[in-house]
């Protein structure tokens, strides 16, 4: 009995154990992962004032992916899942190493790394070359650029380079450019919807898939005069850094197939042969390049990288100068960042007029617009700067039109770069009657309603052909819209009506043409627009302050519980067609979902002009 008694006490003394070694378990884990990210958290802290860069240091500038105003918002859900989405590149924060470096004795070079490289807007892509030149000017010191194979986007910025190394069975792919749109009028008449377009200006063509068969004349004509602007400078620009006869570039992509021919289809000997490239290396062949140029005892060769270079500048002036970005689609509420949020952006120019030591306000703009009501509540937080006097200038980025030039217009001045695209002042609204096609499938919707209005307009998709009464509702509305616009510019612009409706009308310019025409009232860079907040504010110190939306990980939460089958309950008001309509919207390149409450946008979809 007693030897009973003593097992049963050693296997609860087992099971005990156990329980408590399992118990323990998540909390081990829990422990530990704390202090590994405490551990970080001071070594991140720490390295911001230790500095091992050696004399004869390469700072390398890896262009992985697609080059953005603002990056969107990661969230820890996505490092465990693999992402379709294309990484993201921040101007700002390659334009702040560029000019670091050019101050910093112990880095040598800069090798930027284009293999990656998707591209962005002709005007950041272009600032960025620029930057990159000022930095050789300035300092003497060289840039190489290597890559397999570039393309066209990637060889604008590696034309800055002193050295082109390409690969041994690469190339580089020069085509221009092209402005196309899928046209879907045909299928939606085939599924009996009707397209019931509300738009203000005959060069607003951002509706104009759904409603016509084929890319209208005037936008044709303003797509040719905007994009063969564009495409003249950056050609001129690349032929200027290589040092190549004006013209060059155009007979180069007019007869590749020629010139290909010629160089038994190599297209690296070719680029080669061309004076596009210096020198055609393998992977292993540049390694040992870069190696002999900048040795180093232990590793391949001596470099830091961007991330590693990047550190915080400090100040000791009062004097603040604010730096808001409106960077993406403008949308109505809150969005996440990397999408312009009516609520967000609202509340950073709030915050910043509520700054004591506020003395400008640069606003960043990079987006073609969006949601007119989201639009105006942050032109009506701008002028509450404005009333106090604190000067707002802002500075145009890739594209800043339609709703991006509806809140930039009545600053006290305007910077674009020679191919921003920007104007667009018109306005656009578009709904979906589906009475036939509901019809067609079994659906009949009926009931009451106590005025022709009651129904609203909440999801844009009609089962019912609206009464004319409704249509005469929001045509008023657009027109009005397009009125306000054209004041807007007016005043901001100290121009006549009659002056702004022979520039507007729904019509894009680049940034030189801009300038012509009165919309804009310089070329320059953010830097131009950092010295002219100085000056206008009468200030010689000063330290920049960017007002940005803090970064959160909700979308965590939000990712784990739809992983749950738990999703939002916030569809009561959204018929069958919500979906439908939403994916027929996204057609628009710009946007997934345009949420504008009223159905009315500011939006420049023909200003897409990507390398």
């Amino acid at each position: 009995m007693s030897t009973l008694k003593n097992i049963a006490r050693n296997l609860f003394k087992i099971l005990k154990w156990l329980w408590t070694l399992i118990s323990y378990i998540p909390t081990f884990f829990i422990r530990t992962l704390t202090v590994l990210i405490i551990i970080m958290i001071i070594f991140n802290y720490f390295s911001k004032f230790t500095s091992n860069i050696k004399t004869g240091t390469a700072l390398l500038i890896q262009m992985d992916g697609i080059l953005v105003e603002q990056t969107k918002n990661k969230s820890s859900f996505d490092l465990f899942i693999q992402s379709s989405d294309p990484k993201e590149i921040e101007i700002s924060k390659i334009v702040k190493a560029i000019k670091l470096a050019g101050d910093d004795k112990n880095i040598e070079s800069i090798v930027i790394d284009l293999s990656n490289f998707i591209g962005g807007y002709p005007a950041d892509i272009i600032y960025i070359s620029e930057t990159l030149l000022k930095f050789k000017k300035n300092t003497k010191k060289s840039i190489i650029a290597i890559a397999d194979y570039y393309s066209q986007s990637s060889y604008i910025l590696a034309s800055t380079a002193d050295e082109i190394i390409a690969h041994r069975n690469g190339g580089v792919s020069l085509y221009g450019w092209s402005s196309k749109r899928v046209f879907i009028k045909n299928l939606l008449d085939k599924l009996d919807i009707e397209v019931i377009q509300f738009s203000k200006g005959e060069y607003k063509s951002a509706t104009e898939i759904f409603t016509e068969e084929s890319m209208s004349d005037e936008s044709k004509e303003a797509n040719l005069k905007l994009q063969s602007s564009i495409w003249e400078f950056t050609s001129n620009l690349i032929e200027k850094n290589r040092n190549l006869e004006t013209g060059k570039i155009n007979f180069y992509i007019e007869n590749a197939d020629i010139l290909a021919g010629d160089n038994n289809f190599d297209f690296a000997s070719l680029a080669l042969n061309y004076g596009l490239v210096d020198s055609l290396k393998t992977r292993s062949e540049t390694e040992q390049y870069l190696s002999d140029k900048f040795p180093h005892p232990k590793e391949d060769w001596r470099y830091i990288s961007l991330d590693e270079y990047l550190k915080s500048e400090i100040t000791n002036s009062e004097n603040i100068i604010g730096v808001i970005s409106v960077a993406g689609t403008i949308m109505d509420g809150s969005q996440p960042r990397g999408i312009a949020g009516g609520e967000n952006i609202s509340l950073l120019i709030k915050n910043a007029r509520k700054e004591k030591d506020l003395k400008a306000l640069i606003l960043r703009v990079n987006t073609p617009g969006g949601s007119a009501f989201a639009s105006e509540l942050i032109r009506e937080e701008l002028m509450e700067i404005k009333n106090l006097e604190i000067p707002i200038i802002v500075s145009m980025g890739g594209v800043a039109a339609s709703g991006g030039y509806w809140i930039a217009a009545e600053s006290d001045f305007i910077f674009a770069h020679e191919t921003t695209v920007t104007g667009s002042i018109g306005v656009a609204a578009i709904l979906f009657n589906a009475e036939k096609t509901a019809k067609k499938i079994g659906l009949n919707e009926d009931g009451i309603e106590k005025t022709p209005f009651s129904s609203g307009l909440n999801s844009g998709v009609f089962l019912k052909t609206p009464s004319d009464r409704l249509i005469n509702l929001i045509q008023g509305s657009v027109d009005r819209l397009y009125d306000n616009f054209t004041g807007i510019v007016s005043r901001g612009r100290n121009l006549s009506i009659d002056q702004v409706n022979d520039i507007a009308r729904g019509r894009v310019w680049s940034g030189s043409d801009a300038l012509d025409k009165g919309l804009v009232d310089a070329i320059g860079s953010f830097e131009d627009a950092v010295n002219k907040a100085k000056n206008l504010a009468n200030i010689e110190n000063y330290k920049i302050k960017r007002f940005d939306q803090k970064k959160n990980d909700y979308t965590f939460l939000k990712n784990f519980f739809g992983l749950m089958n738990i999703q939002e309950r916030d569809n009561y008001n959204k018929n069958l067609f919500y979906n439908l309509k939403n994916n027929f919207l996204k057609t628009i390149k710009w946007s997934e979902n345009l949420n504008d409450p009223d159905n009315l946008y500011f939006l420049c979809d023909e200003c897409i002009v990507k390398y």
